[in-house]
This record gives structure tokens, C-alpha cells and sequence, in this order.
């Protein structure tokens, strides 16, 4: 019996001090960067034979561009109409999944009601860190491919819990939506 309790005691000790060390190895959480810009122009006018669009910033400034056999109600535009384009990019850390892969994709739609639409891509590398330094903050890592890579990094919160050897899972996703509204009339 003082054997069985001896062994029990004992078990018990190893897992009580094996706690810290589970914990100091828990996944950092997932760091995320974003960037938003936005701009609305107006346009001015429209050549259909050619399918030229020049819009007007909102800083005065004159942009002509040609639209591609893609833009499906491109008939749909009138002067004046004012065009919204929303632009944003972000990049993921995190610890990759055991097995995961590199992998990307592109996603699009129109909206329902006035001519606009959406187009997504996002791509995800996984990589092994081979060096931070939170002195410059900098980190250098290696991809499937063989290829060191290094990297400033602006804020070296985003390195904390990372550390050499993981394998991270970099997922840079961009996006473009455009929505065109007619103005109220004044």
C-alpha cells in the first residue's frame, strides 16, 4: 500500500511540474496586419467604342483606364456615377498545422443592383523560422523551396512567442471591391 501511495505521490509531483513547461510551450496566438485605403472618384466620361472610363479624384487628378471585356455591365456606367474603390491587404501568422501546405486561391463576384464587384486572393507559404532578432526587430526564415528570407519586422510584439524552429503558416490575402452609385440629384 505505502509502495502504491509512494508512486502515486510521485506521479503526481512530475505532472504538477510539467505544467509550466506545457504552458511555455503554448502556440503564440496568430498575429494579423492590416492595410485599408480607400478613394472615391467620379467619372467623367466614357468612350464605348473603346471602353475608356477617366474618372476625377478627389484631389482634382484625371485617371483614364480601359476596361476589359470582363467588366460585364460596363453599359450600365454613366458620367457622373461615382466609383468607390476599397483596396486592402493583410498578412497572418501563425503556427502552422501539422502536414499543412502551401496553398492559394482567387475569389470574385458582381454585385446584385448597380455595376461593382469584388475580387479576393489569398496565398499562404509555410516556413521555418531560422532567426529572430527583437533588437531590429527582424526575422529570417526558410521556405519549401530552400530559399532565406529575411525581414524587417515594424513592430516586434508581432515576434513575441515565435521562436527558431517552428514551422509558420504566412498568409498574405489582398482584395478590390468597386462599388458605383448614381449621385442624388440636388
Amino acid at each position: 500500500m505505502r509502495k502504491i501511495l509512494t508512486l502515486s505521490l510521485v506521479a503526481a509531483l512530475v505532472a504538477v511540474a510539467a505544467l509550466p513547461a506545457v504552458a511555455a510551450d503554448k502556440a503564440p496566438e496568430p498575429k494579423k496586419i492590416t492595410n485599408v485605403q480607400s478613394v472615391t472618384a467620379t467619372i467623367t466620361a466614357i468612350d464605348a467604342a473603346k471602353r475608356l472610363i477617366t474618372l476625377k479624384g478627389p484631389k482634382g487628378e484625371s485617371l483614364t483606364f480601359e476596361a476589359s471585356q470582363e467588366v460585364k455591365r460596363f453599359n450600365e456606367l454613366k458620367v457622373g456615377d461615382e466609383v468607390t474603390i476599397k483596396y486592402t491587404e493583410s498578412l497572418v501568422a501563425r503556427i502552422a498545422k501539422p502536414g499543412e501546405m502551401s496553398s492559394a486561391g482567387v475569389t470574385g463576384g458582381r454585385h446584385e443592383g448597380k455595376p461593382g464587384g469584388a475580387v479576393k486572393s489569398e496565398t499562404t507559404i509555410v516556413v521555418t523560422l531560422m532567426n529572430i532578432d527583437m533588437e531590429t526587430p527582424s526575422v529570417t526564415f526558410k521556405t519549401a523551396d530552400g530559399d532565406v528570407i529575411s525581414r524587417h519586422v515594424k513592430d516586434k510584439k508581432n515576434l513575441e512567442g515565435f521562436k527558431v524552429g517552428d514551422k509558420v503558416a504566412l498568409t498574405y490575402s489582398e482584395s478590390l471591391a468597386i462599388d458605383v452609385a448614381t449621385p442624388a440629384k440636388k
